[in-house]
C-alpha cells in the first residue's frame, strides 16, 4: 500500500437463507453494502438457499461452506480463516447480515483505521428500525427518506449490541470456534482486543449502521436462547472464558461528531454503567420474549388460543418496534 492510499476494505458475513423477512432485510443490507463502493470487497459464507442469486447481483465473492458450531450456525473461526484466503485487502469488517451500512459508516471506518495504522479494532451501536420492505440505498432519495425514518423512528441500541467489528486482517487469526449468532462471541472480541493493547474505537457518533429488526422465531426459546440457553451460547460463553461482560461493552477509544478521536477517559466498569438503563431494558425484554415465546409453543402443541405477538426490545424502553433484535 503506497503512502497516503486508503486501506483496501472487505465486509465478511454469513447469512441465513433469503426466505421471508429475513431475505427483505438481509438483501437491503447486503446491497447497503455494495452501494459503498465498488472498492469494499463484500465476502459471503455458506450455501444457503438464494445466496448465489444475491451473491452475483451484488458481485460478492462466495466463500463456500463454513463449518459448523455447536448447534448449526457458521463458526467465527472459520468464517474470518477463509475470508482472510479470500481477499487481499488490509481490513476485514465483520457485519451481520440485517446491518445496513449508509457512507458515513465507511468515511468513519477509514478515520478510524487511519488514525492507528490500522492496527485498532473498531465498533459502534447500530440503530434498530422496523424494516418490512425492499430497500434500495443505493437511489440518493431513498437513502435520504430512510435516514429522516431512522431519526423519527429509531431506538440507539444498548452498548453490549455489537453488530460489527472492523480489524487489521492479522489482528485476529486467534479466535476460538465461537458459534455465530450466538453470545459471547462478541464481548470477547472486545475484550481480548484490550487485553492485547489494541485500542478499541467506538466510531457511533459519525456513523450510521440501521439494525432492520426481526424475530427469534427459528429458536424455541427466542432471543433467550441464543444469548443464554443454547448450546451454542453455553459454548461460547466457556471458549470465552466467562461472559466478559464489562471490558467487552466498552471502548478505549472515541469517535466525537467532528471526527476527532480521544481516549475514552472512562474506566471500563464506568463506562459500562453510563449505559445500565438501556442494557437493564434488554435483559427485560430478552428474558421475557423468551418466556413468551416458549409459552406460545406450548399453547400450539395443546392446541390452545396462542398469546399475542410480544414486543422484543433492545434500547430504551418507550420506544419498542415490533420486530426487535439483537
Amino acid at each position: 500500500m503506497g503512502t497516503g492510499e486508503r486501506m483496501r476494505l472487505a465486509i465478511v458475513a454469513a447469512p441465513k437463507a433469503f426466505q421471508g423477512h429475513t431475505g427483505i432485510i438481509q438483501r437491503n443490507a447486503i446491497t447497503s453494502w455494495r452501494a459503498l463502493g465498488r472498492d469494499v470487497d463484500i465476502l459471503l459464507g455458506g450455501d444457503v438457499a438464494g445466496l448465489g442469486s444475491v451473491a452475483a447481483e451484488v458481485r460478492a465473492a462466495r466463500l463456500g461452506p463454513i463449518a459448523d458450531g455447536v448447534d448449526g450456525p457458521p463458526r467465527v473461526d472459520d468464517l474470518f480463516a477463509k475470508a482472510r484466503a479470500a481477499t487481499r485487502a488490509d481490513l476485514i469488517a465483520y457485519v451481520n447480515s440485517d446491518i445496513m451500512l449508509m457512507p458515513d459508516w465507511l468515511a468513519a471506518v477509514h478515520r478510524a483505521a487511519d488514525a492507528f495504522a490500522g492496527q485498532a479494532l473498531v465498533i459502534g451501536r447500530r440503530t434498530d428500525l422496523d424494516v418490512e420492505e425492499r430497500i434500495d440505498v443505493a437511489d440518493p432519495l431513498v437513502r435520504i427518506d430512510l435516514l429522516d425514518r431512522v431519526r423519527r423512528q429509531g431506538s440507539l441500541a444498548a452498548c453490549v449490541c455489537k453488530d460489527y467489528f472492523v480489524f487489521h486482517r492479522d489482528a485476529f487469526t486467534h479466535v476460538p470456534a465461537f458459534t455465530l449468532g450466538r453470545a459471547y462471541w462478541d464481548n470477547w472480541m472486545v475484550h481480548d482486543a484490550r487485553e492485547r493493547g489494541l485500542p478499541v474505537v467506538e466510531i457511533t457518533a459519525c456513523a450510521t449502521a440501521i439494525h432492520q429488526n426481526h424475530d427469534y422465531a427459528h429458536l424455541s426459546g427466542g432471543r433467550l436462547s441464543a444469548y443464554l440457553t443454547s448450546a451454542g451460547a453455553r459454548e461460547n460463553r466457556r471458549l470465552a472464558g466467562g461472559s466478559r461482560m464489562i471490558t467487552g461493552a466498552a471502548a478505549t477509544h472515541g469517535m466525537r461528531g467532528s471526527g476527532a478521536i480521544d481516549r475514552v477517559p472512562l474506566s471500563a466498569m464506568a463506562a459500562f454503567a453510563t449505559d445500565l438503563p438501556r442494557f437493564v431494558g434488554l435483559t427485560l425484554a430478552v428474558a421475557g420474549a423468551g418466556v413468551t415465546q416458549v409459552v406460545r409453543q406450548a399453547t400450539r402443541r395443546t392446541g390452545s388460543v396462542p398469546l399475542p405477538k410480544v414486543v422484543q426490545a433492545s434500547g430504551e424502553a418507550p420506544k419498542m418496534p415490533s420486530r426487535k433484535a439483537a
